[in-house]
């Protein structure tokens, strides 16, 4: 199970992540299924009451607007 560090450690360093989180983030917007989605497929422990705060850390990365 990955942590949500690690998944910012590999966004660094993996051109395939970037390319999925882009196409997530290209309406400037995450639904709450994208959310699910990804962290069932990257196999992160994540609840949705956390999708603010890891929304205002995509923020602080430049990830979103």
């Amino acid at each position: 199970m990955a942590t949500v560090e690690e998944l910012i450690k590999q966004y660094d360093e993996d051109p395939e992540l970037r390319k999925e989180i882009e196409k997530i983030l290209e309406d400037g917007k995450v639904s709450i299924g994208e959310f699910m989605a990804f962290t069932k497929e990257h196999d992160v422990k994540v609840s949705l009451a956390e999708l603010p705060e890891y929304l205002e850390k995509a923020k602080e990365l430049g990830l979103i607007k």
